[in-house]
């Protein structure tokens, strides 16, 4: 596992590094981090980046992993890099969504980040962040619409959720209303005791990971109908990337590149074994016919760009015309 390569660094020992004007005998050492803990699978296009890195430009730059939450807040991660307290991050769109709005677009992306590079996305959200002061490496995201599901424990027959309590973050809260359920926004440290005492019915989550919290002993059945992209991607310290001998740049770009394909095989490889175990935890699938999964679908991306497009205006109905 590349998570295995991810080196153990402490926020006191990773001050001490040089951003951006070390000598030719000593390398550029960056502080990076994750949203998550590096065992949760959305976490491992970092441990795959840093691997490329260290290995490539061995003696110029060096990615040292500081750690995810617990080292600086979720959603405090995008004003760290972009005020320098951090060099590099594997960015959630949707926990810095308060600065810029517009990347949630590929949330609803129906295209890999392969075909995103080259259709005009790539270039137009690289300059939204620039203009944040960030710089936009390369999107994570894996295989479209096999970033999430929703997960209940009730039996249901047809996409309705009417009379359903739901856990969610912003990224259900459109699905949910649309499908007349009740949302209730929660900390994923709240779901479990919040499952077994019924306070709410189910959650909407990845598509993997539930183990991760041990959310398969209190969760009875899996909606088998996964949608939306992962909403990740490496982003970058302006002033740090600016001072990166041109060469650096030059490699770092070709490792995006590369690392957009090895997230989407990585991610797709990760999903299929994710399905068998669950069914080994004894979560049940619950799969709809062909006309109900179509409307449950259709409900899906409309809902959720109803939603995006009400705050994003004409940037939002650009980025949504390249995403599909």
């Amino acid at each position: 596992m590349f998570r295995r390569i991810l080196i153990a660094a402490t926020v006191a020992a990773a001050t001490l590094a040089v951003a951006g004007h070390a000598s030719a005998q000593q390398a550029v050492r960056l502080k990076g981090l994750t949203p998550w803990v590096t065992s949760y699978y959305w976490s491992e296009p970092f441990a795959i980046f840093q691997q490329m890195v260290n290995s490539r430009l061995k003696g110029k730059v060096e990615v040292n992993y500081l750690g995810g939450a617990e080292v600086i807040p979720l959603f405090e991660q995008f004003e760290a890099v972009r005020n320098g307290t951090v060099d590099v991050i594997l960015g959630a769109a949707s926990y810095y969504t308060g600065q810029i709005p517009e990347a949630m677009a590929i949330q609803f992306a129906k295209l890999p980040p392969t075909k995103l590079r080259t259709n005009g996305y790539y270039d137009l959200m690289r300059k939204i962040h620039l203009d944040k002061g960030v710089v936009y490496l390369a999107n994570t995201g894996g295989s479209p619409g096999t970033a999430f599901r929703m997960f209940v424990n009730a039996k249901l027959d047809k996409p309705d959720f009417t009379g359903l309590k739901l856990r969610v973050t912003p990224v259900y809260v459109a699905l949910v209303k649309a499908m007349g359920g009740t949302p209730i926004n929660m900390a994923p440290g709240e779901v479990y005791t919040a499952l077994e005492r019924k306070v709410v019915d189910g959650y909407g989550w990845s598509y993997g990971g539930i183990a991760d919290f041990g959310w398969q002993e209190v969760t009875k059945y899996v909606i088998d109908h996964p949608f939306y992209t992962a909403n990740t991607a490496i982003l970058f310290n302006k002033r740090v990337w600016d001072g990166f001998a041109p060469e650096v740049k030059a490699e770092l770009e070709k490792i995006g590149v590369e690392l957009e394909a090895r997230s989407e095989k990585w991610m797709a490889d990760y999903i299929k074994k994710e399905d068998a175990l669950l069914k080994g935890l004894g979560v049940q699938s619950i799969k709809w016919s062909g006309a109900d999964a179509e409307r449950y679908i259709k409900t899906v991306y409309e809902s959720g760009w109803k939603e995006y497009l009400e705050k994003n205006g004409e940037i939002g109905a650009k980025l949504k015309a390249l995403t599909e």
